[in-house]
């Protein structure tokens, strides 16, 4: 039998589950009600949760926070944490349209995220720091080549920026990020990786005679860089014609990205 989830995977007990996903329906009814405004700009202000998201999944792992975090821990497993990062996006939201603030909508989203994101950061510095330059490194490498891939892409076609605008460069800058940074794990700082299928590429990446030289991650980094590219050119017509849910998936594409990518180097600052 081949497995396809994390093996960290888990759900809460019935009862939290329940709750947390009416409370997800509810703030999903709500938005979509008020018929909010998806855009680029929109979209990068969610980038701040997604980093906040990745950050309270790892003070988890860490067992970061005590008996506060213990009191919420059914919150913070996996997948469970995007929907209670989801929820309390909402619930933020929700309140920006309540008090008719859509003008500055972005402003505000970046800046309660970037607000949970450090608080959860220095809840995090607690533990102690492990290999941030290793972090660091792996950030810088992949927004130089998410950059270069985007520039290759503009020069190929000038439809895709057009259409996609910076959308498009963070769906490679997500995919970029949890490549380049599952490799750093796995070829420098001998982490594991959990999720089957990944697993099942780089396991093919270690079968190659290149190992010795350039690792195991290789394979991998270019797998998720090429399903970028691929991500972007096949989304363009589709933007076109219905462009709000065109958004909606392409906001759920940087997050499978940038998610698992922010998690990873959060998580071999703190805990490597």
């Amino acid at each position: 039998m081949v497995y396809i989830l994390p093996s960290d995977f888990g759900i809460p007990s019935i009862p939290y589950l329940i709750g947390i996903l009416i409370c997800a329906g509810t703030i999903a009814m709500v938005l979509w009600k008020y018929e909010i405004r998806i855009d680029e700009d929109l979209i990068v202000s969610l980038i701040p949760w997604m980093a906040f998201g990745a950050s309270l999944r790892v003070v988890e792992v860490v067992g970061a926070g005590g008996d506060s975090r213990r009191i919420i821990s059914f919150l913070l497993g996996n997948p469970t944490v995007y929907i209670t990062t989801f929820v309390i996006l909402g619930c933020v939201w929700s309140m920006i349209l309540l008090f008719k603030k859509d003008q500055i909508a972005e402003k505000i989203l970046t800046v309660s995220g970037l607000i949970g994101f450090g608080t959860t950061m220095v809840v995090l510095s607690r533990e102690g720091w492990s290999n941030p330059a290793w972090s660091v490194a792996g950030l810088v490498v992949a927004l130089v080549v998410s950059i270069l891939v985007w520039e290759a892409i503009k020069r190929k076609s000038a439809e895709v920026p057009k259409v996609l605008g910076s959308t498009g460069l963070l769906v490679i800058l997500g995919q970029t990020l949890d490549g380049i940074s599952t490799a750093i794990g796995i070829d420098i700082l001998n982490f594991r990786e959990q999720t089957p299928i990944s697993q099942m590429i780089l396991d093919i990446g270690a079968s190659l005679p290149t190992v010795n030289i350039i690792g195991v991650s290789w394979l991998f980094v270019c797998v998720k860089i090429v399903l970028a590219i691929a991500l972007v050119f096949l989304f363009v017509d589709y933007t076109k014609e219905k462009p709000l849910y065109a958004r909606i998936l392409l906001i759920v594409m940087i997050a499978i990205g940038m998610g698992p990518g922010m998690h990873n180097l959060i998580l071999y600052s703190v805990g490597g």
